[in-house]
C-alpha cells in the first residue's frame, strides 16, 4: 500500500490543523458519531480509507482541552458498563457530537477563512447541542 500523506494538512489550499478539520466536519455532519469524522480526519490526512474504522485520532474526543469545550456528545447514557476501580458506570450506545457555541465560532471562522458561506446556528444540528448532557428529544 503506498501512503500519499497530506503532511502539510492543506485544504482548500489553506494549512490548517486536524482539530480545525473535525470542527468543519461536525459542523456539516452535527449528530454524526465520533468515528464517522475521525474516518473523514483519516481519509484526508492519507487519502485512503481508515484500517482500524475510525479508531485512529480518536483521542481528539477524549481529549478535555476539546471535549465539552469546543464539542460535546449529548447521547442519552443507558448503557450498563463494569470499571474495577469505579464500579457500575453508564455509556451511550452510540454518541451525538454537536458543536458548542464555542466550537461552532470557531468552525465558522474558519469556513470564511477558507472562502466558504458560514453557517447558521439554527440550521447546525439540535439547539439542545449546546447544553452538556442533555439528550436530543
Amino acid at each position: 500500500m503506498t501512503l500519499s500523506y497530506n503532511p502539510n494538512r492543506v485544504f482548500r489550499g489553506h494549512k490548517i490543523k486536524c482539530i480545525d478539520f473535525l470542527l468543519l466536519s461536525i459542523l456539516e455532519n452535527p449528530g454524526k458519531q465520533q468515528r464517522f469524522h475521525t474516518r473523514r480526519l483519516f481519509q484526508w490526512q492519507h487519502k485512503f480509507e481508515d484500517p482500524h474504522s475510525g479508531g485512529t485520532n480518536i483521542a481528539y474526543f477524549k481529549n478535555p482541552i476539546y471535549r465539552d469545550i469546543l464539542f460535546v456528545d449529548i447521547s442519552p447514557k443507558t448503557v450498563e458498563y463494569w470499571n474495577n476501580i469505579t464500579g457500575v458506570q453508564f455509556k451511550s450506545w452510540q454518541s451525538q457530537i454537536h458543536l458548542t457555541p464555542a466550537g461552532f465560532d470557531r468552525a465558522n471562522k474558519l469556513r470564511t477563512k477558507l472562502e466558504l458561506n458560514q453557517i447558521d446556528w439554527e440550521s447546525a444540528g439540535h439547539p439542545m447541542a449546546c447544553i452538556i448532557d442533555q439528550p436530543m428529544v
